[in-house]
């Protein structure tokens, strides 16, 4: 038992070792050109999202688009610490701010139509990976799963009895959300404006972030050609299939083994690959988490992450702003007006 151990420490010191003499071998303006460009991919996207916020909220004429990439920022930075994409309350919550009155469910709905083009795209992405042999998938039936349906067939009252109150559940969401979620996705009943005003800059996103996976992959010694890069970009758009970060990890990992073989046709280090994966994805998440503090100190005036969160709590600025005005109106004395004699009452003797 003794010896198993000691044999996979050594092998895992010897693969902890090839992947830090890769990451130290990394060329340094590569590295920083692949972080700035995919910075500048992060500034163009939520374009595509101020012009849905517009057409949810037409009387917000004060939204101006610097404020929605400024909180789109903000919250793709926490997305990188924080898991199951809270970071994603940041962006709603520092739009909010922006636009007196929006409910948080009105704003939850915009990002429905602001993930249609980059759902459809990573899901080509992913459609091409599998065509070309890039995923270990299976290849028999007997590889597969079969489903159990004995807990069904056991439980039948129990079963039909949760499918109903499921039912119930999602009918009463409908309807509760019906408002919220046709305001939001009101861009969508005009198919040129969200091609102009959405997809357009989504796509200009994309090409941009080519642009980042082929200055990273340069820094990192792997080849870099128009098929490799677009096996990269498919590999992370795989990878949020699943939201688990070891699980997204792997798959990004054995997409990257299987595709650079196929599209290179010669062998490539794993250690050079899992160094990338993982150089790429901190270098992402640090300069992402640095915008972001930034933005939020800017913001709430504060680096403290418990006293930016009660601020987002806070009312709208809009809201927040007359109601300071309003209290500073009161007790500012009018000018010319003269303070009210003091009247002293003297007791008798």
């Amino acid at each position: 038992m003794l010896d198993k151990l000691e044999a996979v420490g050594r092998t895992a010191g010897h693969a902890a070792e090839l992947i830090f003499d890769r990451t130290a071998a990394v060329d340094p303006w590569y590295l920083a050109l692949g972080a700035l460009l995919y910075l500048a991919a992060q500034t163009v996207r939520p374009r595509g999202w101020y012009s849905i916020l517009r057409a949810a909220f037409p009387e917000a004429t004060d939204l101006r688009a610097r404020d929605v990439i400024r909180a789109y920022l903000a919250g793709a930075g926490i997305n990188a610490i924080v898991p199951a994409r809270g970071g994603d309350v940041v962006k709603l919550a520092l739009v909010r701010r922006r636009i007196p009155g929006a409910r948080y469910s009105t704003l939850a709905a915009t990002f429905i139509p602001e993930t249609l083009f980059e759902t459809a795209f990573g899901t080509a992405l992913v459609a091409w990976a599998l065509a070309e042999g890039f995923l270990p998938v299976p290849t028999t039936s007997g590889e597969l799963p079969a489903i159990d349906a004995s807990l069904v067939l056991r439980h039948p009252i129990v079963s039909a009895l949760v499918v109903a109150a499921l039912v119930v559940i999602g009918r009463r969401l409908a309807r509760a959300l019906h408002g919220a979620l046709h305001q939001g996705m009101a861009i969508l009943s005009s198919p040129r404006r969200f091609v102009v005003g959405v997809a357009s800059w989504q796509a200009l996103a994309r090409l941009i972030r080519l642009g980042s996976f082929a200055a990273f992959m340069a820094a990192f010694g792997l080849p870099v050609t128009p098929a490799t890069v677009v096996l990269v970009m498919a590999a992370q758009g795989g990878g949020r299939i699943l939201p688990l970060a070891p699980a997204s990890a792997g798959l990004r990992l054995a997409m990257l083994s299987y595709g650079f073989v196929e599209v290179t046709g010669r062998p490539i280090d794993i250690a050079a690959i899992t160094a990338f994966t993982f150089g790429v994805g901190a270098v992402v998440a640090m300069s992402g988490l640095a915008v972001a503090a930034v933005i939020l100190a800017q913001e709430f005036g504060t680096l403290s992450p418990r006293r930016a969160l009660a601020a987002a709590r806070g009312p709208a600025e809009g809201g927040a702003g007359r109601d300071r005005a309003g209290r500073g109106a009161r007790r500012r004395p009018l000018r010319g007006a003269h303070p009210a004699p003091v009247v002293q009452h003297q007791h008798g003797p």
